[in-house]
């Protein structure tokens, strides 16, 4: 019994007709999200990174040689907001892991690269960030892991064909 049982027993003995079962999974995700979004954060910041500074470079490192997107495409593959992305890139620039290039193909518009530190920072961080989300799953058996992702794969679909 953990916790969120007992909270659950709680609100079964205030009102015995709800039917608290979402709520004991929800609170469950949120705590699993909470652990693990503290745990990664600790590796991002041994690499001098936050949370979107690190999904910023990792975006621009998987992206492949040159390294190079523009901001429409960080925007696309990222999904956040202009002005977030403006704050993550200008944080990321003063830093020296990035820099904002003039478009070969259009001078009016720029291009976001990597820089050699930039992609040297990126490389050790997304090692450790593997290491890290290993350990953090290492409490599951292969099965389990592969059953779990089974599951929020189909949550995941069901729940955006029930948002379109």
């Amino acid at each position: 019994m953990d916790n969120l049982d007992r909270i659950q027993e709680l609100w079964a003995a205030e009102m015995p007709g709800l039917d608290t079962s979402s709520m004991a999974l929800i609170g469950r995700l949120q705590l699993v999200n909470k652990q693990m979004t503290q745990a990664m954060s600790a590796t991002f910041r041994r690499h001098g990174l936050t949370d979107a500074g690190f999904d910023v470079l990792a975006t621009l490192l998987r992206s492949g040689p040159p390294y190079t997107l523009t901001p429409s495409q960080l925007l696309d593959q990222m999904l956040v907001t202009s002005g977030s992305m403006t704050s993550r890139l200008d944080s990321l620039e003063r830093g020296g892991f990035i820099e904002r290039v003039v478009s070969p193909g259009d001078r009016r518009s720029r291009q976001v690269k990597l820089t050699t530190r930039g992609r040297a920072v990126i490389r050790k961080a997304i090692v450790d960030h593997v290491a890290t989300q290993d350990r953090l799953l290492s409490v599951l058996t292969d099965t389990e892991k592969s059953g779990l992702i089974k599951l929020l794969r189909l949550y995941l679909a069901r729940s955006a064909a029930g948002n379109e």
